[in-house]
């Protein structure tokens, strides 16, 4: 078998976990003829026949229900949209939900997956050092941007570096408090100025209309969340050659990819076939440094923090730390108040978060709130 075909065929069983993990039987809706959204269950028979080229995007199905199919290229000419996030804001998760809503390939900043600029988003984490511009930077004229409190970023951030330091697969383990500790001594600096870098360069350089404003607590909420990925629908399908799914069944979307919440019923079928994407038994599979760049990420249901093994404890940080991020989200709220006051409203969201933890780090003594207030 030619090496073309066996990574044709690598793509595709790849696309069967993201099918088990979004379906419903069909049967289900015909028996309960109920308003219900639904999900179409994808057999490992037909998943291969929609890899031809007839097959079709992402679909809407009645009662807001969803069918996602393994997506394509864009036409050629479709403007390409930048994904920039800073590390630890979900990227991975996001890279997921652009393509189940579009239906179009993704590509990144490395070119890791080879699509080059035959996608419709580009992820990036430019200008952080893990991110670079793309040779095709100046055909890219907007910009969707995903943000997080830094409290909670910054140390989701390390948890990757963890994971890729001891060879261990993406998304699966938390480190170990006193790693981070020592990391954080070395770091923590760096990443929050790379941080104010970050948000100051994006909303900078595009104009209002071409960039689009999203937050990783709203985007995974349980309550708005699936208003926040109807934004983002919206903003993807402003440029020719984009034509996203339905709005009405944005959420069902949104649910399948954010939330991973497939039916308990199909748990054993998830796992068989998520094993059977990676042509291994899910005892041997290989960390993802091993495996095959197209197969490293596609709609892998183990992409949330929530998925990672270890404790959840806080991330603990010196009281300065805490007192230049502060400084930091002010920053950037009192820079962008007139112009974005939404992003005011973020940034003194996180103020009152991280002004939290740093009054328990000193409870004697007293952290000012910002000047003015929050709102």
């Amino acid at each position: 078998m030619s090496p073309s075909i066996t990574r044709r065929r690598a793509g595709v069983l790849s696309l069967v976990a993201l099918c088990g993990a979004l379906a419903i039987f069909q049967s289900t809706l015909h028996k309960q003829q109920s308003p219900l959204p639904s999900f179409t269950y994808a057999t490992e028979q037909n998943v291969f026949e929609s890899s031809i080229p007839r097959r079709q995007l992402s679909e809407a199905l009645p009662n807001g229900g969803c069918k996602l199919t393994w997506p394509k290229k864009p036409a050629p000419g479709t403007p390409i949209t930048y994904a920039a996030s800073y590390p630890g804001c979900g990227a991975r998760m996001t890279w997921n939900l652009v393509e189940a809503l579009t239906g179009l390939e993704t590509g990144d900043d490395w070119n890791n997956n080879g699509r080059g600029s035959e996608v419709v988003t580009v992820k990036t984490h430019y200008p952080q050092s893990n991110g670079i511009l793309p040779d095709f930077d100046d055909r890219i004229h907007r910009a969707f941007i995903v943000i997080r409190n830094p409290l909670e970023s910054i140390p989701s951030f390390f948890n990757h570096i963890y994971e890729m330091r001891n060879h261990l697969p993406v998304h699966s383990e938390r480190a170990p408090v006193e790693e981070w500790v020592k990391w954080r001594n070395a770091y923590v600096d760096i990443e929050i100025a790379e941080y104010k870098k970050f948000v100051f360069y994006w909303m900078d350089r595009y104009a209002p209309e071409n960039r689009h404003l999203i937050t990783y607590e709203g985007l995974t909420d349980e309550l708005i969340g699936a208003e926040v990925a109807k934004g983002l629908n919206e903003f993807l399908g402003q440029v020719e050659g984009v034509d996203p799914i339905d709005q009405d069944s944005v959420p069902c979307v949104w649910k399948a990819v954010v939330k991973n919440q497939p039916p308990a019923e199909q748990a054993a079928q998830i796992a068989k076939l998520q094993a059977l994407a990676l042509n291994q038994p899910q005892s041997q599979q290989s960390p993802p440094e091993q495996q095959q760049p197209a197969l490293r990420r596609r709609l892998d249901p183990g992409h949330h923090d929530s998925q990672r093994k270890g404790p959840a404890v806080p991330r603990p940080y010196t009281p300065e730390q805490l007192d230049s991020m502060m400084n930091m989200l002010l920053e950037i709220g009192e820079r962008f108040k007139t112009e974005d006051v939404r992003l005011y409203h973020i940034m003194m969201g996180y103020y009152e978060k991280v002004r939290e933890a740093r009054i328990k780090t000193t409870p004697d003594e007293s952290v000012a709130p910002p000047p003015g207030g929050y709102f």
